[in-house]
């Protein structure tokens, strides 16, 4: 059964009360600290002057665009973002989630639907940084440090975001095992995956970019059709006989 940590620090960038009223009220009982903005400019400075460990952002704020404070929210904190947003095209989804939210909740949200959502993410963050403090992964010519989100990859230096570390992470540590977008989703999405969910596609779609020398014909995260992606072992690739670090 998941635990959430007591005490998460959540933000809540929105500039709607109702919606801010709601949210305060689901996480106040849950026991979390809660801050709120309800601007871009407001929700920047939030994010300088303290550490959070989740963020919901919503789409549409009155000074801009919130997909634009990912990045921010990514080189600040650290910690995984949750978009809402009125709009319900799967393109304007897909986008969010391309740009490193970790999920995407259409406005008006059911509450308990919000609720376990959040409850799963914060469980299954808190098992991600556990172990990131363990120190770096590394298999064969990948040394991934998931504290600060970079990868070393032969002579090249690489930034991830948070939910590109993850799946990284993941894949590193189960060279060879094929992984299932079933199991994937709730561990870098804190939701349950469905048919329609092409979250972990999209993430890994981006990773291939960063680490691939021809994206379209991996070598290194391959797809096993009809199942998931199975990460190549690069232990066996390049005779390499470190082992990688592997998640408690």
């Amino acid at each position: 059964m998941l635990m959430t940590p007591a005490r998460s620090r959540i933000l809540i960038v929105d500039d709607d009360a109702v919606t801010r009223a709601m949210l305060r009220g689901i996480l106040g009982e849950a026991g979390h600290h809660v801050g709120e903005a309800r601007t871009s400019d407001e929700a920047r400075a939030a994010i300088r002057n303290a550490a959070w460990d989740l963020v919901l952002l919503d789409r549409r704020l009155p000074d801009g665009d919130g997909l634009l404070l990912i990045r921010r929210v990514q080189e600040s904190c650290r910690c995984p973002i949750i978009v809402l947003s009125v709009m319900r095209d799967e393109q304007d989804r897909m986008l969010g989630i391309g740009l490193g939210a970790v999920d995407y909740i259409s406005k008006p949200f059911n509450a308990n639907e919000i609720r376990l959502r959040i409850r799963n993410l914060l469980a299954s963050g808190r098992r991600s940084l556990d172990v990131a403090m363990d120190g770096p992964i590394t298999r064969g010519p990948f040394r991934l440090h998931p504290a600060t989100r970079t990868l070393s990859l032969g002579n090249r230096t690489l930034r991830l975001s948070p939910s590109e570390t993850r799946l990284l992470a993941i894949f590193l540590t189960h060279a060879g095992e094929v992984l299932e977008r079933e199991r994937l989703t709730p561990r870098i999405c804190g939701r349950d995956w469905s048919y329609e969910d092409r979250a972990i596609d999209v993430l890994v779609a981006r990773l291939r970019k960063r680490i691939e020398d021809d994206p379209k014909n991996p070598r290194w995260i391959v797809t096993v059709h009809g199942d998931g992606y199975c990460f190549c072992d690069a232990e066996e690739e390049t005779g390499d006989q470190t082992a990688a670090t592997r998640p408690s």
